[in-house]
């Protein structure tokens, strides 16, 4: 596979990568075994060693920021550690959301042999608190186009959590009910993956100390 099908290039300079992910793929190699993370192969295309600071999952596209070395790998991954990057994210789920800013809080515990995070109303052992808001931009047929901006970064958090209150991610068949699994309404048996992007992604640059913000245009009709 080559560096187009795989990912665009957003901003780069000496100390960081910022690419759109355009196709999925593993974020680290700890996910799924030995199968090369795309850390890995972007450092392999490139010629040059690149660090992870975060991930998204194998299916989710968008924006994705990389390290130049151990040093700012690990001061942007203190930034996520400590909720001050600005995530936000665009996704299509079943039914008609509510209007107005929607705020969530759970507490969701990973099975790792499973791969798979369940969700709790109240603290639980071994749970660990998320939250997020999400608010409606769009709606077609009985489903509608979400914007959502993460405070925490928990795995499979939004896909979760919105699955918990009754708005599975169209697409996603880990978490999404039948009804909302990757056929659309109107496309016989044509499969789609997750609807689910990262959009924008913000923090301040670990060098110049300064707020930086990357956002890619998605058009809704790419979403289906």
């Amino acid at each position: 596979m080559t560096r187009e099908l795989i990912y665009q290039p957003l901003y780069e300079d000496q100390d960081i990568l910022v690419i759109e992910k355009k196709k999925a793929f593993l974020s680290q190699r700890s996910d799924e075994g030995a199968q090369e993370s795309l850390a890995e192969f972007i450092s392999r295309v490139q010629g040059a060693q690149f660090f992870p600071v975060h991930r998204l999952d194998r299916e989710v596209l968008g924006v994705m920021i990389f390290a130049k070395s151990a040093p700012i790998a690990e001061e942007l991954s203190s930034q996520f550690r400590n909720r001050v990057v600005k995530k936000r994210y665009w996704a299509w789920v079943k039914g008609s959301v509510a209007p107005g800013r929607q705020h969530l809080v759970h507490y969701l515990k990973k099975n790792f042999k499973t791969n798979r995070t369940t969700v709790f109303p109240r603290p639980t052992p071994g749970a660990k608190r998320a939250e997020l808001f999400y608010w409606k931009i769009g709606e077609k047929d009985q489903f509608s186009l979400v914007e959502v901006e993460l405070k925490t970064g928990r795995s499979h958090q939004i896909r979760a959590q919105l699955a918990k209150v009754g708005h599975p991610i169209l697409g996603d068949l880990r978490y999404g009910k039948p009804e909302a699994e990757a056929l659309m309404p109107d496309s016989g048996a044509e499969k789609l993956g997750i609807q689910l992007r990262s959009k924008l992604l913000g923090l301040m640059h670990p060098v110049r100390k300064e707020w930086v913000e990357w956002e890619i245009s998605i058009p809704q009709d790419e979403f289906f």
